[in-house]
């Protein structure tokens, strides 16, 4: 059972569905769109745990940025973790249109 929903957006274009079991650390995805440059996983079709954590970080901040601890404190977080982050910002970024909408069971 899957219990996080995250739909991976470009401006109101649902791109990708990423179904998060977050106890047994599996994910399953569910592209809508052909091309893989508006895919999460652009052409990994079955990305493992380590990938999903890798894209939240991907849709973050680096953890190297200067003076991160102010962005976190601006953010209200403790410290930096990319799910929490994501929660905050839904993943958004400056350069781009993409977008990530959370849902938890």
């Amino acid at each position: 059972m899957y219990n996080l929903h995250l739909k991976y957006m470009h401006d109101n274009t649902l791109c990708t569905l990423i179904d998060v079991d977050t106890i047994r650390k599996q994910v399953h995805i569910t592209n809508y769109v052909d091309h893989p440059m508006f895919r999460a996983f652009g052409v990994n079709t079955a990305p493992t745990y380590a990938d999903y954590e890798d894209f939240l970080e991907s849709r973050c901040f680096p953890r190297t940025r200067d003076k991160m601890k102010l962005i976190l404190q601006d953010l209200d977080l403790p410290f930096y973790d990319p799910f929490l982050i994501i929660q905050k910002t839904e993943g958004r970024m400056a350069e781009d249109h993409f977008w990530i909408k959370i849902e938890k069971e």
